[in-house]
């Protein structure tokens, strides 16, 4: 009873210290948020009839330069007017309360659809540290990074309890900004749905629709806003921390301490080698998994593949992350019997630090710059290992039954 008590206090604490945090973004409004900053001056600029686009535009109505471009489509414009309706100070407060509100919602259905009667109190300070506190970097970039998680999560409950409309309906609204997420309809043809094929391709025939649209109606913005998404494709190191970063910075480490240079056509040629070895290990993973009988088997399925979409996507900002952080905790709470959980949850939850012994300072910088990927790489490690290992305890209990 009294270790009950001391549960709820603490994860009471953990709250108040969330609302703390929410209340810290609202002190500063120039520093904070930025990301949301750009984009309500965009619907601004949308909303006169302009190029939201057009950076020399958006400059101008700023009356300063502007870091960033609206790499989004045309239509997502039309949620960001609703915010633009008013003045920034209020639209700050609206869009962070609702950003808070997905936070808390978002923790409830992994609390209670995805981890169950694995998270104790422990649970919530995993989510609030895990890779670099990425809730926290979410909130405070102001991205719409949280309402794709809200939706890819509700789409990946509709996915486990097989009501797969619903499942295509969440993703296409998860991918309605990045696109990228669209990606996951791939899980569609992991099932033995009867319909998978024609809920896979009425989905992709509907995103498409989605994107044509927006190009008969606006095709200049459109082509706009296609020349600035692979604009923001090269951004690699701590805030991106991607398969493909790791190898640039890697080759640029090589040059810097040995001299060494490596020709510019390998970084994409290295990255599609990993990324096809990636695939074709976590597919053989699937089919042990499909072949065998598992605990959570379906979740396991799904984890893998949000791993695999993190590890192969080109640009996974740090705050992107929160899609890892329920994968992460189900497989080190899975894996306790190896003894390894309170070092595992230590590793996830310690975030980069600058390090000054001498010699070693370089070798950690670019170790912490990369952190979340290579937490990413051990997370679907274990995976593999459980998979594997599973396979082989179901064929050791077979050998073992009488004749």
């Amino acid at each position: 009873m009294q270790n009950n008590t001391l549960k709820k206090i603490f994860v009471g604490l953990l709250f108040l210290y969330f609302i703390y945090c929410v209340y810290y973004l609202f002190a500063d409004k120039q520093q904070y948020q930025r990301d949301f900053e750009m984009q309500y001056l965009a619907a601004k600029v949308f909303s006169e009839g302009k190029n939201p686009y057009d950076t020399e535009i958006l400059k101008g109505d700023a009356g300063r330069s502007v870091w960033h471009w609206y790499a989004y489509p045309p239509a997502t414009l039309w949620f960001y007017r609703l915010f633009a309706s008013t003045n920034y100070n209020t639209a700050y407060n609206i869009f962070l309360l609702l950003k808070t509100a997905m936070i808390i919602g978002l923790v409830l259905l992994w609390r209670t659809k995805f981890v169950g009667k694995q998270a104790g109190a422990g649970f919530y300070l995993f989510c609030l540290l895990a890779f670099n506190s990425a809730i926290f970097l979410d909130m405070r970039a102001g991205n719409i990074n949280m309402f794709e998680q809200l939706m890819l999560w509700l789409g990946f409950y509709f996915f486990l309890e097989r009501r797969f409309l619903l499942f295509c309906c969440f993703i296409l609204l998860g991918a309605s900004f990045k696109m990228t997420p669209i990606a996951f309809l791939v899980l569609l043809l992991l099932t033995d749905e009867k319909k998978k094929y024609f809920y896979f391709l009425a989905s992709c025939a509907a995103f498409t629709v989605y994107l044509l649209i927006q190009y008969a109606a606006t095709p200049e913005m459109f082509r706009a806003f296609v020349a600035g998404a692979k604009g923001v494709l090269v951004e690699y190191g701590l805030y991106s921390p991607t398969t493909i970063g790791i190898i640039k910075d890697g080759f640029e480490l090589l040059l810097r301490t040995t001299g060494i240079s490596m020709p510019q056509m390998l970084h994409p040629g290295l990255f599609y080698i990993i990324a096809a070895a990636i695939l074709f290990v976590s597919w053989r993973a699937y089919r042990v998994l499909k072949s065998i009988e598992a605990e959570d088997k379906e979740k396991m399925i799904l984890f893998l593949a949000c791993l695999v979409y993190a590890l192969i996507h080109p640009r996974l900002k740090d705050y992107a992350c929160v899609l890892l952080i329920v994968p992460s905790y189900f497989i080190i709470n899975r894996l306790k019997y190896l003894k390894a959980y309170p070092f595992l949850f230590f590793l996830m939850i310690i975030s980069a630090a600058n390090v000054t012994l001498p010699g070693l300072k370089t070798i950690y910088i670019f170790m912490w710059t990369y952190y979340p990927l290579v937490l990413a790489y051990l997370i679907w490690s274990l995976y593999l290992y459980e998979i594997f290992a599973s396979r082989k305890r179901t064929a050791g209990a077979y050998l073992e039954k009488p004749i």
